[in-house]
Formats: C-alpha cells, sequence, structure tokens
C-alpha cells in the first residue's frame, strides 16, 4: 500500500520500487553488462553460467528486471540492458571494482579470493558508508597517492 507522499514514474512503478533492487538482482544486472561487453549480447545460459545458478533462475530474474525495465528479453532471445539498466550495471560494477581494488591493494588480498569479497561488500555496507568507501578508493587510485597515505 502507498502512501499519498509516494512519486510514481511515468511506468507506474513507485520510485522507491525501482531503486531499492536486491543483491540478487544487482549481480544480475553487473552480469549481463560484462557479457554484453565481451559479446554485444547476453544469452540465458551464459547469465546463468557466469553467475552459478540454474538457466530457470535466470528466467525468474529477467522477469523481474523486466518489469521493472531495466532489460529487455524475449523467451529464447538475448538479453539486453536498457539505458537505466545499463546505468545501474554500471554503478554497480564500479562499486565492485573499488572495493576488489582496495582489497588487492592495500590488504594484499589475492585477487580470486579479492573478487568475491568485494562481491559480498558492495551489497552489506550502508549505502552512505559505501559511497564514502568508493570515493576514497577511486580517489586514492587515480591520483596517485600511496593507499595508506592520508590525504
Amino acid at each position: 500500500m502507498s502512501s499519498s507522499t509516494d512519486t510514481v514514474n511515468q511506468d507506474g512503478l513507485h520510485i522507491g520500487e525501482q531503486e531499492a533492487l536486491s543483491a540478487s538482482l544487482e549481480d544480475y544486472l553487473e552480469a549481463i553488462l560484462r557479457l554484453e561487453r565481451a559479446s554485444r549480447v547476453a544469452r540465458v545460459s551464459e547469465i546463468a553460467g557466469h553467475l552459478g545458478v540454474s538457466r530457470p533462475s535466470v528466467t525468474g530474474a529477467l522477469k523481474s528486471l523486466g518489469a521493472r525495465r531495466l532489460v529487455t528479453h524475449a523467451p529464447y532471445g538475448h538479453v539486453t540492458l536498457t539505458v537505466e539498466g545499463a546505468r545501474i550495471a554500471a554503478e554497480v560494477e564500479r562499486r565492485h571494482l573499488a572495493i576488489r581494488d582496495f582489497l588487492t591493494g592495500v590488504l594484499g588480498i589475492p585477487g580470486d579470493r579479492a573478487e568475491a569479497t568485494a562481491c559480498k561488500m558492495e551489497h552489506v555496507l550502508e549505502p552512505e558508508t559505501l559511497a564514502y568507501f568508493v570515493e576514497y578508493a577511486e580517489r586514492r587510485g587515480s591520483d596517485g597517492s600511496e593507499w595508506g597515505a592520508r590525504g
């Protein structure tokens, strides 16, 4: 039930509903983004393999993402991100890479472990804390500063 203060977008979705994606759906968007970059399209079987889930799980997630207008997918066809889906996927990837690079660059965690840990961390940190973390990691990674240096 929505309150009178809820905002509804042009697609009839409450703004809060569209923005609040589960960690799992964010992972699907990120996987689709990476597969599109690699081969211009993503297929259900490739998404399943990338995430280590079943094809029916992918199909269910695609229905949810499609309802939010974040992907387009016809049965037995390719999956593509919409403009909004690509924007969200790029932000999820940005957070993921910042955390992963911090884990490898500062803490010396091996790449495969840092990759898995980053995937978990990006979904459990509070959004505001995560934003500070990503900003710090990107600033230190781009300005040539030592990771441990204060500035």
